[in-house]
């Protein structure tokens, strides 16, 4: 690779700009990654960046490699206030790693307030992993432009939240493995199932008993005309 003129001549000023140039390359900030594997025990991944940088070869030409995997990136998932929004993992799912500015190693063992463990900063030791974004190789379709959707990636199944108030379920069948209290009407379009009893104020359909009951003609129905 042939010399730029600073290299064949080099100037106290541009000398300076080019060690300036040399520290920032050195400051990580964000990064595309894929997931190599993922450890919901520790909520951790192994991710691969996506992303090649170029490096100056003792012959002065220069080359593209990719950076070795990330290990033990924490996974931020949404949360705050005793509530979390977890969602799987899979290989191959991206994400984007964001650096933090100082060694995050002792936070991460212990929490709380820590001295930094050393004196690294911007480093591609300390990411942290949030889902996602998306290439366009691998983004959804058909996202709403109105309402609030938590989702399938194909778009079969999903909470769906309108501005008018309404929510609606989209999918094969919604389990309720918890009491349903309905304080309003409720409008069945289909058919309604109960496997057990039904109680109607204080009245089961299983142990209840119609008094007064007078037997009638052997067959029954609309009159014949």
């Amino acid at each position: 690779m042939a010399l730029s003129n600073n290299e064949r001549a080099p100037e106290l000023s541009n000398i300076v700009k080019d060690a300036v140039r040399e520290e920032i390359l050195a400051i990580w900030t964000n990064l595309p990654c894929e997931v190599v594997s993922y450890d919901p025990d520790a909520v951790t991944v192994e991710v691969k960046p996506l992303i090649r940088v170029p490096v100056r070869t003792p012959e002065g030409s220069i080359k593209m490699i990719e950076i070795p995997i990330l290990q033990d990136v924490p996974v931020m998932f949404p949360c705050a206030g005793g509530f979390t929004i977890t969602h799987p993992i899979n290989v191959k799912d991206e994400c984007v790693v964001s650096f933090s500015s100082r060694n995050i190693d002792l936070w991460w063992q212990s929490g709380g307030v820590q001295n930094p463990f050393d004196t690294r900063h911007h480093d591609l030791s300390d990411g942290f992993a949030f889902f996602k974004p998306q290439s366009q190789a691998k983004k959804i379709k058909n996202i709403s432009t109105e309402n609030l959707e938590i989702r399938s990636d194909d778009n079969a199944t999903k909470i769906q939240i309108t501005p008018d108030g309404i929510i609606n379920f989209f999918g094969k069948k919604a389990v309720f493995d918890c009491d349903v209290e309905m304080k309003k009407s409720l409008t069945v379009n289909g058919l309604i199932k109960s496997l057990e009893d039904v109680v109607a104020k204080t009245v089961s359909l299983i142990s209840h008993l119609t008094t007064g009951v007078k037997s009638g003609p052997d067959t029954s129905g609309p009159p014949q005309q």
